[in-house]
């Protein structure tokens, strides 16, 4: 039981904390999958931080739930090495 994602791109976020509230640095969210060019930019920009200390990563992703909700887009969390795998294309 819970809420699956399927691992298909549909944006990204980049952020960090300051005194608890969500900085966000980076964000996109599209209609379609990233292209290359689109994982290439915010690759690009996460290249350019000159603090990468306490950077957390998000990717808006089809998800699915056991509880019948179908199929709906959501932000889900994902690892800085995943981020680095997925897109330093």
């Amino acid at each position: 039981m819970g809420i699956y994602n399927n691992g298909s791109i549909f944006g990204i976020r980049i952020y960090n904390f300051n005194d608890d509230f969500a900085n966000i640095l980076f964000e996109e969210k599209y209609d379609e999958k990233m292209s290359y060019g689109q994982m290439r930019e915010a690759y690009l920009f996460y290249t350019e931080l000159n603090n990468k200390n306490e950077l957390r990563f998000q990717y808006y992703t089809e998800c699915s739930s056991t509880y019948g909700e179908g199929i709906y887009l959501d932000w889900y969390p994902i690892s800085l090495n995943l981020f680095l795998e997925k897109f330093g294309v």
